[in-house]
């Protein structure tokens, strides 16, 4: 079996010194790649220099938030199936 190299997740490591492993494909930064190519975090492939704390912690925030308005609109989304299920739409 092989398993994927996990690397540490950057802006993490620079703006709170902890070891994060890259959360990837569940990363708002994750690009998934095609048939052809791997995925990549956006921001490597963009060449984005993370290590100015000031910017690395703008975008974990912004990962932050975007992750937690993903999930708010997932749950939303599950409530509405099950709604549905039961035959109360809403």
């Amino acid at each position: 079996m092989n398993k994927i190299e996990s690397k540490p997740c950057t802006i993490r490591l620079v703006t709170e010194g902890k070891i994060e492993d890259c959360p990837r494909d569940r990363c708002v930064f994750w690009d998934a790649g095609t048939a052809w190519a791997d995925g990549m975090c956006v921001l490597e492939r963009l060449g984005v220099d993370v290590s100015r704390p000031d910017l690395a912690g703008y975008l974990v925030e912004t990962r932050d938030r975007l992750e937690h308005e993903r999930d708010v609109s997932e749950a939303e989304e599950a409530h509405r199936r099950f709604s549905r299920r039961l035959g109360r739409d809403i």
